[in-house]
């Protein structure tokens, strides 16, 4: 879980009297979080191994609890899973805008967490990830839109975080973000010159100026849950 996460807020609401699940909060150091796929909170973890992404619903974790088999998964239910779990994830969603592309997330251990695979015991990885790839453009197509909002709703989080006015953001600030949220160090750059495409930015941008104070106020109303004293006491944990 997250402390800055209204995903991971809501499900530690809803289990947080449930006997037999604990909490973790990330913490620094967090480079084991990336070793084990933690790209977006909250994480499920049963057993040591990791089971879910967001998005997770608190029955998700009672299955898995008591042992409960969730049924079975088609191949297309897996594949809008999967990119539900991409739109739940910053660090992948902002991945897939620098490459305009699925590509780059077309690990099978990741395909298997977010298609939500792993969860259902189903071994269709393979079929899924060739699913996905044969579908990539009709995928991408559908949700452009969607994916451009959260785009940007994501960068006017950091906005509110940080206390720089959406007025103050520039399109070059854009095209900074969206290259550093993708990549980690010089992995992830774009070869052969790192760049990134300008129509995400412009879409970026406009959707910025078009929306941009409606996502704050939305965002300053979810961060609330930062008052929350014993979700904030799990940090000390």
């Amino acid at each position: 879980m997250h402390h800055t996460c209204k995903s991971s807020y809501t499900l530690y609401k809803a289990l947080r009297d449930i006997d037999g699940v604990e909490f973790e909060m990330a913490k620094t150091p967090y480079f084991q979080y990336l070793r084990n796929y933690v790209l977006s909170v909250p994480a499920v973890f049963h057993k040591g191994e990791l089971m879910l992404l967001d998005p997770i619903e608190p029955e998700d974790v009672i299955n898995l609890k008591e042992g409960r088999e969730p049924g079975e998964l088609t191949v297309e239910e897996a594949v809008d899973n999967f990119i539900r779990g991409v739109m739940a994830s910053q660090a992948i969603l902002s991945t897939v805008m620098l490459y305009k592309s699925l590509k780059p997330t077309l690990d099978p251990h990741l395909v298997a967490i977010l298609s939500r695979a792993k969860y259902h015991r189903d071994e269709k990885t393979p079929q899924i990830m060739k699913a996905i790839e044969k579908n990539e453009r009709e995928i991408l197509t559908q949700h452009w839109q969607h994916l451009i909002k959260l785009l940007t709703y994501g960068i006017v989080r950091e906005l509110f975080w940080l206390g720089i006015d959406i007025e103050e953001v520039e399109k070059t600030h854009i095209k900074m973000w969206i290259l550093a949220k993708a990549t980690v160090g010089r992995l992830g750059l774009p070869h052969p010159k790192p760049t990134v495409p300008q129509d995400v930015v412009e879409a970026v941008y406009n959707t910025l100026r078009e929306s941009g104070q409606r996502y704050l106020d939305k965002i300053r109303e979810e961060q609330m849950m930062l008052n929350d004293s014993e979700f904030l006491s799990l940090l000390q944990e």
